[in-house]
Protein backbone atom coordinates (compact mmCIF):
# COMPACT_ATOMS: atom_id res chain seq x y z
CA UNK A 1 0.00 0.00 0.00
CA UNK A 2 1.33 3.54 -1.15
CA UNK A 3 2.01 5.43 2.11
CA UNK A 4 -0.11 8.56 2.87
CA UNK A 5 1.92 12.04 4.08
CA UNK A 6 0.72 14.82 6.32
CA UNK A 7 1.05 17.06 3.53
CA UNK A 8 -1.44 14.54 1.22
CA UNK A 9 -3.82 14.50 3.97
CA UNK A 10 -3.90 18.26 4.40
CA UNK A 11 -3.99 18.46 0.75
CA UNK A 12 -7.11 16.21 0.25
CA UNK A 13 -8.79 18.20 3.17
CA UNK A 14 -8.69 20.93 1.26
CA UNK A 15 -10.03 19.64 -1.71
CA UNK A 16 -12.55 18.00 -0.33
CA UNK A 17 -13.69 21.01 2.17
CA UNK A 18 -13.42 23.54 -0.94
CA UNK A 19 -15.52 21.43 -3.22
CA UNK A 20 -18.24 21.21 -0.42
CA UNK A 21 -18.26 24.93 0.40
CA UNK A 22 -17.90 25.67 -3.36
CA UNK A 23 -20.66 23.54 -4.38
CA UNK A 24 -23.19 24.70 -1.52
CA UNK A 25 -22.60 28.49 -2.59
CA UNK A 26 -22.55 28.05 -6.39
CA UNK A 27 -26.06 26.23 -5.32
CA UNK A 28 -27.17 28.80 -3.53
CA UNK A 29 -26.04 31.71 -5.73
CA UNK A 30 -27.21 29.93 -9.16
CA UNK A 31 -23.98 29.97 -10.97
CA UNK A 32 -22.97 28.17 -13.28
CA UNK A 33 -19.84 25.42 -12.85
CA UNK A 34 -16.24 27.08 -13.63
CA UNK A 35 -16.56 24.17 -17.39
CA UNK A 36 -19.41 26.24 -18.62
CA UNK A 37 -17.24 29.58 -18.41
CA UNK A 38 -15.86 29.54 -21.73
CA UNK A 39 -12.21 29.68 -22.41
CA UNK A 40 -11.35 32.47 -19.63
CA UNK A 41 -9.55 31.80 -17.14
CA UNK A 42 -11.39 31.35 -13.80
CA UNK A 43 -9.90 33.05 -10.72
CA UNK A 44 -11.74 32.20 -7.16
CA UNK A 45 -12.11 34.63 -4.60
CA UNK A 46 -13.34 33.46 -0.96
CA UNK A 47 -15.08 35.47 1.51
CA UNK A 48 -17.67 35.46 4.66
CA UNK A 49 -20.51 37.94 3.71
CA UNK A 50 -22.26 39.32 1.14
CA UNK A 51 -21.45 42.91 1.79
CA UNK A 52 -18.30 42.45 1.57
CA UNK A 53 -18.03 41.46 -1.66
CA UNK A 54 -21.11 43.51 -3.21
CA UNK A 55 -18.24 46.37 -4.23
CA UNK A 56 -15.80 44.26 -5.18
CA UNK A 57 -18.05 42.85 -7.88
CA UNK A 58 -18.95 46.13 -8.87
CA UNK A 59 -15.47 47.18 -9.26
CA UNK A 60 -14.77 43.72 -11.73
CA UNK A 61 -17.25 44.83 -13.66
CA UNK A 62 -15.41 48.03 -14.12
CA UNK A 63 -11.96 46.47 -14.25
CA UNK A 64 -13.21 44.46 -17.56
CA UNK A 65 -13.98 47.85 -19.16
CA UNK A 66 -11.00 49.28 -18.43
CA UNK A 67 -8.73 46.86 -18.31
CA UNK A 68 -10.47 44.02 -20.81
CA UNK A 69 -8.93 40.77 -18.58
CA UNK A 70 -8.68 37.10 -20.09
CA UNK A 71 -10.59 36.40 -16.94
CA UNK A 72 -13.57 35.54 -14.79
CA UNK A 73 -13.86 35.61 -11.00
CA UNK A 74 -16.08 32.86 -8.82
CA UNK A 75 -16.93 34.48 -5.86
CA UNK A 76 -17.71 32.05 -3.11
CA UNK A 77 -19.27 33.08 0.25
CA UNK A 78 -18.13 30.94 3.34
CA UNK A 79 -18.99 30.94 6.97
CA UNK A 80 -16.58 32.93 8.78
CA UNK A 81 -15.23 30.04 10.80
CA UNK A 82 -14.96 27.55 7.83
CA UNK A 83 -13.57 29.88 5.40
CA UNK A 84 -10.77 31.01 7.85
CA UNK A 85 -9.96 27.38 8.45
CA UNK A 86 -9.97 26.32 5.18
CA UNK A 87 -7.04 28.95 4.08
CA UNK A 88 -5.20 27.77 7.09
CA UNK A 89 -5.34 24.24 5.45
CA UNK A 90 -3.93 25.81 2.43
CA UNK A 91 -1.08 27.10 4.29
CA UNK A 92 0.15 23.93 5.91
CA UNK A 93 -0.81 22.41 3.00
CA UNK A 94 1.48 24.08 0.41
CA UNK A 95 -0.68 24.32 -2.32
CA UNK A 96 -4.34 24.45 -3.70
CA UNK A 97 -6.96 26.89 -2.33
CA UNK A 98 -8.57 30.33 -4.08
CA UNK A 99 -6.86 33.11 -5.77
CA UNK A 100 -7.58 35.84 -3.54
CA UNK A 101 -9.29 35.85 -0.24
CA UNK A 102 -10.92 38.28 2.59
CA UNK A 103 -9.16 38.03 5.96
CA UNK A 104 -10.29 39.70 8.77
CA UNK A 105 -7.78 41.53 11.20
CA UNK A 106 -7.83 38.86 14.33
CA UNK A 107 -7.18 35.87 11.57
CA UNK A 108 -4.49 37.27 9.71
CA UNK A 109 -2.13 36.15 12.75
CA UNK A 110 -2.96 32.72 12.24
CA UNK A 111 -1.14 32.80 8.60
CA UNK A 112 2.22 34.72 9.43
CA UNK A 113 3.73 31.42 12.02
CA UNK A 114 6.16 30.72 9.65
CA UNK A 115 6.25 30.49 5.83
CA UNK A 116 3.45 33.15 4.95
CA UNK A 117 0.52 31.92 2.19
CA UNK A 118 -0.11 35.49 0.63
CA UNK A 119 1.46 37.79 -1.87
CA UNK A 120 3.08 40.80 -0.79
CA UNK A 121 1.51 43.43 -2.20
CA UNK A 122 3.57 46.61 -1.22
CA UNK A 123 6.41 46.93 -4.57
CA UNK A 124 3.47 47.15 -6.73
CA UNK A 125 1.37 49.01 -4.75
CA UNK A 126 5.22 51.55 -5.01
CA UNK A 127 5.50 50.71 -8.93
CA UNK A 128 2.06 52.07 -9.58
CA UNK A 129 2.82 55.40 -7.23
CA UNK A 130 0.09 54.43 -5.21
CA UNK A 131 1.73 53.66 -1.84
CA UNK A 132 1.38 57.26 -0.17
CA UNK A 133 -2.03 57.29 -1.47
CA UNK A 134 -2.85 55.26 1.75
CA UNK A 135 -3.76 55.53 4.83
CA UNK A 136 -1.93 53.09 5.94
CA UNK A 137 -2.95 52.32 9.39
CA UNK A 138 -6.17 51.19 8.20
CA UNK A 139 -5.43 49.96 4.88
CA UNK A 140 -1.90 48.04 5.12
CA UNK A 141 -0.50 48.17 8.87
CA UNK A 142 -3.02 45.36 9.84
CA UNK A 143 -1.99 42.89 7.39
CA UNK A 144 1.74 43.98 7.23
CA UNK A 145 4.74 42.17 8.73
CA UNK A 146 8.43 41.85 9.29
CA UNK A 147 8.41 44.70 6.63
CA UNK A 148 5.83 42.98 3.85
CA UNK A 149 1.87 43.80 3.15
CA UNK A 150 0.19 40.57 2.65
CA UNK A 151 -3.36 42.04 2.70
CA UNK A 152 -5.28 45.42 2.04
CA UNK A 153 -8.23 46.79 3.21
CA UNK A 154 -10.59 49.63 1.97
CA UNK A 155 -12.44 50.32 4.91
CA UNK A 156 -10.87 53.49 6.95
CA UNK A 157 -11.41 52.74 10.36
CA UNK A 158 -10.78 55.97 11.89
CA UNK A 159 -11.97 56.03 15.20
CA UNK A 160 -14.33 59.29 16.97
CA UNK A 161 -16.02 60.22 20.16
CA UNK A 162 -19.81 59.66 18.76
CA UNK A 163 -22.11 61.31 21.42
CA UNK A 164 -26.10 62.09 21.99
CA UNK A 165 -25.95 65.61 21.08
CA UNK A 166 -29.71 65.58 22.44
CA UNK A 167 -28.08 64.90 25.71
CA UNK A 168 -25.23 66.27 25.85
CA UNK A 169 -27.34 69.49 25.44
CA UNK A 170 -30.17 69.20 27.73
CA UNK A 171 -27.09 68.89 30.17
CA UNK A 172 -25.21 71.27 29.37
CA UNK A 173 -22.22 69.19 28.54
CA UNK A 174 -19.53 71.08 27.10
CA UNK A 175 -18.46 69.79 23.62
CA UNK A 176 -15.21 71.76 23.43
CA UNK A 177 -13.59 69.17 25.13
CA UNK A 178 -9.73 68.66 25.02
CA UNK A 179 -8.75 66.24 26.97
CA UNK A 180 -9.64 63.02 28.34
CA UNK A 181 -8.82 64.55 31.92
CA UNK A 182 -11.31 67.21 30.77
CA UNK A 183 -13.80 64.57 29.54
CA UNK A 184 -13.35 62.99 33.11
CA UNK A 185 -14.47 66.36 34.94
CA UNK A 186 -17.51 67.04 32.20
CA UNK A 187 -18.44 63.10 33.43
CA UNK A 188 -18.45 63.89 36.92
CA UNK A 189 -20.69 66.90 36.52
CA UNK A 190 -22.95 64.67 34.30
CA UNK A 191 -23.17 62.02 36.67
CA UNK A 192 -23.93 64.29 39.62
CA UNK A 193 -26.77 66.40 37.67
CA UNK A 194 -28.33 63.32 35.94
CA UNK A 195 -27.41 59.79 37.25
CA UNK A 196 -26.33 58.88 34.07
CA UNK A 197 -23.44 58.33 32.34
CA UNK A 198 -21.39 60.28 30.12
CA UNK A 199 -19.34 56.84 28.67
CA UNK A 200 -19.31 53.40 30.01
CA UNK A 201 -16.06 51.00 30.62
CA UNK A 202 -15.57 48.39 28.48
CA UNK A 203 -14.05 45.06 30.89
CA UNK A 204 -14.72 42.07 28.70
CA UNK A 205 -12.90 42.88 25.42
CA UNK A 206 -9.79 44.86 24.54
CA UNK A 207 -11.73 47.45 22.74
CA UNK A 208 -11.73 50.84 24.85
CA UNK A 209 -8.25 49.63 26.14
CA UNK A 210 -6.74 49.35 22.91
CA UNK A 211 -7.71 52.42 21.21
CA UNK A 212 -6.80 54.53 23.89
CA UNK A 213 -3.85 53.33 23.79
CA UNK A 214 -3.08 53.41 20.67
CA UNK A 215 -3.96 57.05 20.59
CA UNK A 216 -1.17 57.19 22.84
CA UNK A 217 1.21 54.92 20.33
CA UNK A 218 1.18 52.12 22.47
CA UNK A 219 -0.57 48.61 21.42
CA UNK A 220 -0.39 44.78 22.50
CA UNK A 221 2.92 44.62 20.37
CA UNK A 222 6.37 46.44 19.98
CA UNK A 223 7.77 46.17 16.02
CA UNK A 224 9.28 43.05 16.92
CA UNK A 225 6.28 41.67 17.48
CA UNK A 226 6.73 40.94 21.09
CA UNK A 227 3.76 41.87 23.06
CA UNK A 228 3.82 45.30 24.74
CA UNK A 229 1.00 45.25 27.87
CA UNK A 230 2.77 46.93 30.57
CA UNK A 231 3.77 49.78 29.21
CA UNK A 232 3.33 53.28 30.48
CA UNK A 233 0.58 53.76 27.66
CA UNK A 234 -1.43 50.79 28.55
CA UNK A 235 -0.89 51.56 32.39
CA UNK A 236 -2.10 55.12 32.14
CA UNK A 237 -5.19 54.03 30.05
CA UNK A 238 -6.28 51.43 32.47
CA UNK A 239 -5.53 53.57 35.27
CA UNK A 240 -8.14 56.18 33.60
CA UNK A 241 -10.82 53.47 33.24
CA UNK A 242 -10.47 51.77 36.75
CA UNK A 243 -10.20 55.63 38.59
CA UNK A 244 -13.44 56.26 36.45
CA UNK A 245 -15.24 53.24 38.20
CA UNK A 246 -13.48 54.27 41.77
CA UNK A 247 -15.01 58.25 41.22
CA UNK A 248 -18.43 56.66 40.27
CA UNK A 249 -18.70 58.57 37.30
CA UNK A 250 -18.42 55.89 35.07
CA UNK A 251 -19.94 52.45 34.61
CA UNK A 252 -19.22 48.81 33.39
CA UNK A 253 -20.47 47.97 30.15
CA UNK A 254 -24.21 46.41 30.09
CA UNK A 255 -24.07 42.70 28.24
CA UNK A 256 -26.62 42.41 25.33
CA UNK A 257 -29.72 44.65 25.03
CA UNK A 258 -28.98 46.47 27.87
CA UNK A 259 -25.97 48.15 26.56
CA UNK A 260 -28.76 49.08 23.03
CA UNK A 261 -31.28 50.12 25.82
CA UNK A 262 -28.81 52.65 27.93
CA UNK A 263 -27.74 53.91 24.40
CA UNK A 264 -31.31 54.39 23.55
CA UNK A 265 -32.55 55.89 26.48
CA UNK A 266 -29.19 57.90 26.75
CA UNK A 267 -28.41 56.38 30.03
CA UNK A 268 -24.70 55.89 28.06
CA UNK A 269 -24.53 59.40 26.49
CA UNK A 270 -21.45 58.27 23.94
CA UNK A 271 -19.46 55.80 22.44
CA UNK A 272 -16.04 55.51 20.61
CA UNK A 273 -14.67 53.78 17.73
CA UNK A 274 -14.58 53.59 14.01
CA UNK A 275 -17.48 53.79 11.43
CA UNK A 276 -18.83 50.49 11.36
CA UNK A 277 -19.09 51.13 14.78
CA UNK A 278 -20.57 54.26 15.24
CA UNK A 279 -22.41 54.30 11.71
CA UNK A 280 -23.07 50.25 11.29
CA UNK A 281 -23.45 49.31 14.71
CA UNK A 282 -25.97 52.30 16.38
CA UNK A 283 -27.92 52.75 12.85
CA UNK A 284 -28.43 48.22 12.50
CA UNK A 285 -29.19 48.40 16.81
CA UNK A 286 -30.60 51.38 17.61
CA UNK A 287 -32.69 53.31 14.61
CA UNK A 288 -34.92 55.04 16.55
CA UNK A 289 -31.75 57.72 17.81
CA UNK A 290 -31.60 59.06 13.94
CA UNK A 291 -30.97 62.34 14.05
CA UNK A 292 -29.46 62.20 17.60
CA UNK A 293 -25.76 61.51 17.42
CA UNK A 294 -22.76 63.51 17.03
CA UNK A 295 -18.94 63.20 16.47
CA UNK A 296 -15.77 64.43 17.24
CA UNK A 297 -11.67 63.76 17.51
CA UNK A 298 -10.81 61.82 20.61
CA UNK A 299 -10.34 64.16 23.40
CA UNK A 300 -6.06 64.42 23.66
CA UNK A 301 -3.96 62.84 26.65
CA UNK A 302 -1.69 65.53 26.19
CA UNK A 303 -3.52 69.56 25.97
CA UNK A 304 -1.66 70.58 22.55
CA UNK A 305 0.07 67.03 21.13
CA UNK A 306 -1.09 63.31 20.49
CA UNK A 307 -3.40 61.96 18.07
CA UNK A 308 -7.10 62.66 17.99
CA UNK A 309 -7.97 59.44 16.84
CA UNK A 310 -6.97 55.75 16.55
CA UNK A 311 -7.86 52.23 14.25
CA UNK A 312 -10.08 49.37 15.11
CA UNK A 313 -11.15 46.47 13.15
CA UNK A 314 -10.69 45.74 9.59
CA UNK A 315 -10.88 43.04 6.84
CA UNK A 316 -8.14 43.00 3.69
CA UNK A 317 -8.09 41.23 0.64
CA UNK A 318 -5.35 38.74 -0.03
CA UNK A 319 -3.86 36.97 -2.54
CA UNK A 320 -2.82 34.01 -2.40
CA UNK A 321 0.97 32.20 -3.19
CA UNK A 322 -0.75 29.19 -3.96
CA UNK A 323 -3.35 30.13 -6.43
CA UNK A 324 -2.89 29.38 -10.31
CA UNK A 325 -3.76 33.06 -10.91
CA UNK A 326 -1.51 35.23 -8.72
CA UNK A 327 -0.49 37.96 -11.32
CA UNK A 328 -3.83 38.48 -11.86
CA UNK A 329 -5.27 38.08 -8.77
CA UNK A 330 -2.72 40.75 -7.40
CA UNK A 331 -3.73 43.21 -10.33
CA UNK A 332 -7.36 43.48 -9.78
CA UNK A 333 -7.95 43.78 -5.66
CA UNK A 334 -5.10 46.25 -6.08
CA UNK A 335 -7.11 48.18 -8.91
CA UNK A 336 -10.01 48.03 -7.04
CA UNK A 337 -8.34 49.22 -3.74
CA UNK A 338 -7.24 52.71 -5.89
CA UNK A 339 -9.90 53.44 -7.89
CA UNK A 340 -11.85 55.86 -6.50
CA UNK A 341 -14.79 55.12 -8.94
CA UNK A 342 -14.76 51.50 -7.12
CA UNK A 343 -14.53 52.65 -3.40
CA UNK A 344 -17.36 55.00 -4.05
CA UNK A 345 -19.33 52.03 -4.44
CA UNK A 346 -18.94 50.63 -1.23
CA UNK A 347 -20.20 54.09 0.41
CA UNK A 348 -22.92 54.05 -1.79
CA UNK A 349 -23.41 50.25 -0.13
CA UNK A 350 -22.36 50.16 3.05
CA UNK A 351 -21.62 54.12 4.04
CA UNK A 352 -17.41 52.96 4.03
CA UNK A 353 -14.96 56.05 3.90
CA UNK A 354 -12.46 54.26 2.30
CA UNK A 355 -8.45 54.27 3.14
CA UNK A 356 -7.73 55.64 -0.69
CA UNK A 357 -6.97 58.92 -0.09
CA UNK A 358 -7.58 60.27 -3.52
CA UNK A 359 -11.36 59.26 -3.18
CA UNK A 360 -11.87 62.27 -0.84
CA UNK A 361 -11.73 64.84 -3.60
CA UNK A 362 -15.25 63.68 -3.96
CA UNK A 363 -17.58 65.66 -2.19
CA UNK A 364 -20.54 62.76 -1.87
CA UNK A 365 -17.50 61.13 0.90
CA UNK A 366 -18.56 64.51 2.84
CA UNK A 367 -22.38 64.96 2.15
CA UNK A 368 -24.39 65.64 5.67
CA UNK A 369 -25.68 62.31 6.76
CA UNK A 370 -28.89 62.79 8.31
CA UNK A 371 -28.95 60.10 11.36
CA UNK A 372 -25.82 62.17 12.34
CA UNK A 373 -28.06 65.48 12.17
CA UNK A 374 -26.81 66.23 8.86
CA UNK A 375 -23.17 66.67 10.15
CA UNK A 376 -20.87 66.19 7.53
CA UNK A 377 -19.15 63.11 9.13
CA UNK A 378 -16.70 62.17 6.18
CA UNK A 379 -15.27 65.76 6.59
CA UNK A 380 -14.65 64.95 9.58
CA UNK A 381 -12.95 61.34 9.00
CA UNK A 382 -10.92 63.24 6.63
CA UNK A 383 -9.31 65.75 9.26
CA UNK A 384 -8.41 63.16 11.70
CA UNK A 385 -7.27 60.12 9.88
CA UNK A 386 -3.63 61.06 9.00
CA UNK A 387 -3.17 61.34 12.63
CA UNK A 388 -3.68 57.52 13.22
CA UNK A 389 -1.14 55.87 14.73
CA UNK A 390 1.02 52.76 13.67
CA UNK A 391 -0.27 49.20 14.79
CA UNK A 392 2.06 46.67 15.38
CA UNK A 393 1.00 43.08 14.05
CA UNK A 394 2.24 39.78 15.52
CA UNK A 395 1.54 36.52 15.00
CA UNK A 396 0.74 36.14 18.76
CA UNK A 397 -2.00 37.93 18.84
CA UNK A 398 -4.94 35.66 19.64
CA UNK A 399 -2.26 34.21 22.51
CA UNK A 400 -1.78 37.81 23.41
CA UNK A 401 -5.36 39.42 23.43
CA UNK A 402 -6.76 36.88 25.09
CA UNK A 403 -4.58 36.68 28.09
CA UNK A 404 -4.69 40.67 28.44
CA UNK A 405 -8.79 40.46 28.70
CA UNK A 406 -8.64 37.34 31.67
CA UNK A 407 -5.46 38.71 33.16
CA UNK A 408 -4.73 42.46 32.45
CA UNK A 409 -8.21 43.56 32.19
CA UNK A 410 -11.01 42.02 33.43
CA UNK A 411 -9.49 41.80 37.29
CA UNK A 412 -8.75 45.23 38.04
CA UNK A 413 -11.84 46.72 36.65
CA UNK A 414 -13.96 44.54 38.47
CA UNK A 415 -11.62 44.40 41.91
CA UNK A 416 -10.92 48.42 41.91
CA UNK A 417 -8.20 47.45 45.08
CA UNK A 418 -6.46 45.78 42.33
CA UNK A 419 -3.50 47.82 40.55
CA UNK A 420 -3.61 48.26 36.96
CA UNK A 421 0.12 48.28 36.69
CA UNK A 422 0.47 45.03 38.39
CA UNK A 423 -2.37 43.39 36.50
CA UNK A 424 -0.49 44.23 33.21
CA UNK A 425 2.51 43.21 34.72
CA UNK A 426 1.42 39.60 34.68
CA UNK A 427 -0.50 39.75 31.57
CA UNK A 428 3.08 41.01 30.15
CA UNK A 429 4.74 37.83 31.88
CA UNK A 430 1.95 35.08 30.90
CA UNK A 431 1.91 36.07 27.81
CA UNK A 432 5.72 36.35 27.14
CA UNK A 433 5.80 33.04 28.60
CA UNK A 434 3.16 31.20 26.05
CA UNK A 435 5.13 32.59 23.36
CA UNK A 436 8.05 31.30 24.41
CA UNK A 437 5.92 27.99 25.02
CA UNK A 438 4.85 27.87 21.59
CA UNK A 439 8.01 28.69 20.13
CA UNK A 440 10.44 26.65 21.99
Amino acid sequence: MASVTRRSLLKGALAAGAAVAGGSVLGSCGQAPNFNRGVKKTLNFWAFTDSRIAWQKKAFELYKKEKNPDFEINWLILPFTQMHDQLLITAQAGSGGPDMADVEISQFPRYIKGDVLFVDLAAKLKQMGEWDNLYHPSATDPWTWRGRTYGIGNELNACLLSYRWDVWKKAKVDTNISTWEHFAEEAKRFHRDTGSYLIDQAYLDWSQWWMQTLQQRGGFFHPNGHPALDTPEGVRTLTWMQNAMKAGWSTLRPTGQSYNVALSQGKIASLIGPSWQFSGYVQQNIPETKGKWHLMPFPRWEADSGARTATWGGTGVTVLKTGKYAEEARDFVLFAHTSARALLDDFEIRQVWPTYKPAFADKRLSQPLPFFDNQRVGALIHQVSPEIPTAYMSPYWPETTSTFVRVGLTPPMQNLRMSPRSALTAAQRESADTISFVTA
